[in-house]
């Protein structure tokens, strides 16, 4: 009894902090903004602003047993500019030097977590279920968007060419997961265990698979467009080159990182930091500048680049253990940060456009999840409890997912436009519901220590 009553009280004081905190943002958003250095300090005060909301909500949701990250998408949501305006499109817009410094930290410590022993003793798993998920969830969308692309506006206008390079895009792109919040809550849920370590290498090595299925296709898509004949193996090969670039880079970024660790050590976590922001911005420089000075469209993968340098560390140094013991002590800023700027990001009017549809494929998706990872497990001979709870560490969708529908808008303006639309819509609503999931298929399996 008086746990709980502890714990109400708590409840109460942050709800407490969360009001104080809306009444000072709607006092510091009625004031004029003239200067420039005005302009720079309201920058500055949205990003205290955003974080200690996030925490105090993150605390609230908590209460009631949900994860922290959808504490801090909760808190963005409300901030952001679909709902309170508190943070402008603009503001969000500058705001997005975040995610260079959160991905490729998220992504040094998802390489991290991946400890080959735990991979090896459930690779046949981990085949199969990117084999199943990839073609019971693509074809799933494909056959749900031709047989019913009609009775929504989003499709309704498409020829069945267009319609059915649409589906397919769409497919591949429901496939896609997101590393980033699967990361957040196994760290909230210190979960460790051959659940874990099977669900994340999924979760990571899905989203390359796809990133070349997807360009494959899209060359595909272009000769049914003009009606070639000939593949052009110029895009394919480049796609295996950049992955294969982004790779080696991520080997000599993570021998860095031993070397630091083994030599130097002071200063860790603002080497780490360092590492994850200039791994991120560097390889954006050198894309943009392969197109502008040779006209070659040559794309550095960052995350693929830290995720390479965490899992080398992690696999092949001694140093594994202290690599997420420096990034552990980052990590709430991090998450906090990155995720209530990801909730302002959501884009709650492409969803309102097309939300029939974006509720129909969730739905479809969730369906193909689970039949392809419960497939993977039965003819692995998987524990049951595995098998069951599986797909729900799969429904959280994020970044590559939008960088994916972006790039069908440029090959195919027609139709990647309402393809952006909706993808928008339907992350809105997996990036909600999907931390929830995760947390729940942890604690199903009992491999989340804190609950």
């Amino acid at each position: 009894m008086v746990q709980k009553t502890t714990d109400r009280h708590h409840l109460l004081t942050y709800i407490l902090i969360l009001v104080f905190i809306s009444l000072l943002g709607l006092w510091v958003k009625g004031m004029d903004i003239e200067t420039s250095r005005q302009q720079a300090g309201l920058i500055i005060f949205s990003l205290g602003f955003v974080m200690l909301s996030a925490y105090a909500m993150a605390q609230i949701v908590n209460w009631a047993t949900l994860p922290l990250i959808s504490g801090y998408i909760l808190a963005g949501i409300i901030a952001g500019p679909f709902v309170s305006g508190f943070l402008t499109i603009e503001m969000v817009g500058r705001l997005s030097l975040i995610d260079d410094l959160a991905l490729g930290f998220i992504a040094l410590m998802a390489g991290g977590e991946l400890r080959l022993s735990l991979i090896s003793l459930r690779a046949r798993s981990i085949i199969l279920s990117l084999v199943f998920i990839t073609v019971a969830v693509t074809g799933l969308v494909v056959a749900t968007i031709l047989g019913m692309g009609n009775f929504f506006d989003v499709t309704a206008q498409f020829d069945f060419e267009d319609l059915l390079i649409f589906a397919i895009l769409a497919g591949l792109i429901c496939v896609t997961l997101s590393p980033a919040s699967a990361i957040a809550v196994i760290r909230e849920c210190g979960a460790k265990g051959p659940f874990t370590g099977m669900t994340l290498a999924v979760i990571i090595v899905l989203d390359v698979l796809i990133i070349t299925l997807f360009t494959v296709t899209m060359s595909l898509s272009k000769i049914l467009i003009t009606g070639g004949h000939l593949l052009q193996m110029t895009e394919i090969s480049g796609l295996i080159f950049e992955i294969l670039i982004s790779l080696i880079i991520g080997v000599v970024v993570g021998q860095a990182i031993a070397v630091y660790m083994k030599r130097i050590r002071r200063d860790l976590l603002m080497f780490l930091l360092f590492v994850a922001f200039a791994v991120a911005r560097l390889s954006m420089g050198f894309n943009h500048w392969m197109e502008a000075q040779f006209d070659i469209s040559l794309h550095l993968e960052p995350l693929l680049i830290c995720m390479t340098a965490g899992f080398f560390v992690q696999n092949f140094s001694r140093f594994g253990a202290d690599l997420l013991e420096s990034l552990e002590k980052m990590a709430f800023p991090i998450y906090a940060l990155f995720f209530s700027v990801a909730g302002a990001s959501l884009d709650f009017d492409s969803l309102i456009l097309c939300w029939p549809l974006a509720i129909l494929l969730v739905t479809v998706r969730m369906a193909g999840l689970m039949g392809g990872s419960w497939l993977a497990g039965v003819i692995s001979a998987d524990p049951v409890a595995f098998n069951r709870n599986a797909w729900l560490t799969y429904v959280p969708q994020a970044g590559v997912s939008i960088g994916l529908a972006q790039i069908a808008t440029r090959q195919f303006p027609e139709i990647g436009i309402h393809l952006n639309t909706l993808v928008l819509g339907i992350i809105a609503i997996n990036q909600i519901v999907g931390p929830i999931t995760y947390k729940l298929a942890l604690n199903n399996v009992g491999e989340s220590v804190k609950r």
